[in-house]
């Protein structure tokens, strides 16, 4: 424990070698002696392979380290610190993962069917990998219009970014269309990976609109593998970009300056149309500081088909204002991938976040054929609809089918297009076109309006869940309708309180507004009828008539408590609802 204490025991072997002779002995000890400071000593501390065994399944699975610690003490009776379990877990990933890129490839081939392309330089080191397996395929197969696009980073211990291309599905869901592990993110190792991307998946000739970050290279990059296709900017990039741009120090403006400047940029930012955007560019000219000025037009103003919300709605980016879906799934990734991991530990749990998401998306996918709102919407037109589209379109369609009936239409709407953001966006009919309809008297229905990505025969015939299953013809063309009688649910002893109190509370209401007399009847009455009760007696009421007190019926108690269940039960369901 500390250095230079001479306590010790020196042995030595007996003549006939078989025993120890103690030689020498000294317990003088230059330090405190105590078994709890002993117990604390690395070698003291150290487990058994087994249990190391059993830390490391727990580590890889992120329970709780205090939890572990007190699960391994509880076992070995040792002293076990949250550092020993960290080196634990350390030494234990080095030793049984690695940087091997020939295993990982075999295993990204053999294990998880998956297509990989590898890039390097002229000395043979490693640029990037390609990584897309038949899921990645078909869902962008499917789904081409749309492709997110972002990276995330610190996952490898190999410092590679790693890159997401994601698609959005027919119910909105998010599908990864292909990852890339990038050496850096420089033009020609970015040009690579979308030009990979390119060749492996035709399709991409019909994607619509890339959404990205303001980066540069991979904007350029995309503009010209793709030329085709539109570029937005996220949202969160575009605010974010503006307000580490546009400061006092950079700009040399005042705090008032900069406020006044970020507020008018904010509402170009949300603009609908060309127009709105001309008025608010020629405000911001007259009152923005000269330095804004040449930021905003040197970056901005030339692109602002791409970041402005109104027109990047006009390139069919199906509402997506960010790369929300991205950071969500790459957040995913992070709270099962260690940081810096090994490029084998990281192949191996990036797939077991996308088996998780996955089977999160086929549940929700299976949901539209097992489960059937009890009660759809009475508009004909609108049931309709609902039975074309997947529930995600249906909502949005809806919100359009309800608009106020006095919206203006457009004068480029017919009946079967608009010149609006939400059309052109969702490819879905708009308010303006069933407004056109009902004035026209044409049927608000028509299947040709909704673009065939929205329904649901495109959605089961590509989602990966109903692929696999044999749908069985019927026989016959008849319809059988089955009518379920209502079982009388029994109520417990709680329910029945709380339905004697709401009748109870009624009563009192009444008794209370009667006059004396009355008043004193009445609370005679009800005390006869607890107290007979009370013995176990039924009680039948007569009804007099209330000037003279004449007989005018008998009611049987079995009629009253029919009568209260006819009268109450409305009340009481809604309470107990």
């Amino acid at each position: 424990m500390r250095q230079g204490c001479e306590a010790g025991i020196y042995l030595k072997a007996s003549d006939d070698g078989k025993a120890l002779v103690i030689t020498k002995m000294t317990e003088d000890h230059n330090h405190e002696v105590s078994q709890v400071l002993y117990s604390h000593l690395p070698n003291q501390r150290k487990i058994t392979p087994e249990s190391k065994a059993i830390v490391l399944e727990l580590m890889d699975l992120k329970a709780n380290k205090k939890m572990i610690q007190h699960k391994i003490m509880n076992e070995s009776g040792k002293i076990v610190t949250l550092k020993d379990l960290s080196n634990i877990h350390t030494t234990g990933r080095k030793k049984y993962s690695n940087n091997n890129l020939v295993e990982t490839v075999d295993k990204l081939k053999n294990k998880f069917n998956c297509t990989v392309e590898i890039s390097t330089d002229e000395e043979n080191n490693l640029n990037g990998i390609f990584i897309q397996d038949s899921f990645m395929t078909e869902s962008f197969e499917a789904y081409p219009e749309v492709v997110f696009a972002d990276a995330t980073y610190k996952l490898l211990d190999l410092r590679l970014p790693v890159y997401v291309l994601m698609t959005e599905d027919g119910n909105g869901q998010s599908e990864i269309a292909a990852i890339g592990l990038l050496v850096n993110e420089e033009e020609i190792t970015l040009r690579w990976f979308f030009e990979t991307f390119k060749k492996y998946n035709p399709i991409s000739a019909k994607t619509r609109v890339y959404i990205t970050d303001k980066d540069m290279k991979e904007r350029n990059v995309i503009k010209q593998v793709f030329p085709n296709a539109a570029l937005t900017i996220c949202l969160f990039h575009t605010l974010k970009t503006f307000n580490r741009e546009i400061t006092c120090d950079k700009r040399n403006i005042t705090p008032n300056e900069r406020d006044t400047a970020k507020e008018i940029i904010q509402n170009i930012i949300y603009c609908k149309s060309e127009l709105e955007y001309d008025k608010l560019y020629k405000h911001l000219k007259t009152v923005a500081p000269e330095t804004v000025i040449e930021y905003y037009n040197k970056n901005w103003h030339g692109i602002r088909d791409e970041w402005v919300i109104g027109m990047t709605y006009m390139t069919g980016n199906f509402m997506n204002k960010t790369n929300n879906r991205l950071e969500s799934f790459n957040g995913k990734l992070k709270s099962v991938i260690s940081c810096f991991s090994t490029l084998e530990d990281f192949v191996e749990k990036l797939f077991i976040v996308l088996k998780c998401v996955r089977l999160e998306r086929d549940k929700n996918a299976v949901k539209l054929v097992q489960k059937h709102p009890i009660q759809t919407t009475q508009t004909p037109e609108l049931h309709n609809y609902y039975d074309l589209l997947t529930p995600y379109a249906f909502n949005f369609l809806k919100k359009q089918f309800e608009y106020d009936v006095e919206y203006n239409t457009l004068k480029n709407t017919t009946e079967n297009t608009c010149s609006c953001i939400f059309y052109n966006s969702m490819r879905l009919p708009c308010r303006h076109i069933f407004k056109l309809r009902k004035q026209s008297l044409t049927p608000l229905f028509d299947a040709d309006l909704c673009d065939k990505r929205w329904t649901r025969n495109y959605y089961y015939k590509t989602q990966r869940v109903f692929k696999n299953i044999e749908v069985v013809p019927s026989d016959s063309d008849t319809t059988v309708t089955t009518l379920y009688r209502k079982k009388k649910k029994v109520p417990t002893t709680h329910e029945k309180f709380r339905k004697a109190t709401l009748i109870g509370a009624k009563i009192a209401d009444l008794i209370s507004l009667a006059s004396n007399v009355h008043f004193y009847r009445k609370i005679e009455q009800l005390e006869y009828v607890y107290n007979n009760w009370l013995k176990g007696h039924e009680v039948s009421i007569q009804v007099l008539d209330v000037d003279n007190d004449v007989l005018v019926d008998v009611v049987d108690v079995n009629h009253i408590m029919d009568a209260v269940e006819n009268t109450d039960s409305e009340n009481f369901n809604s309470q107990s609802n």
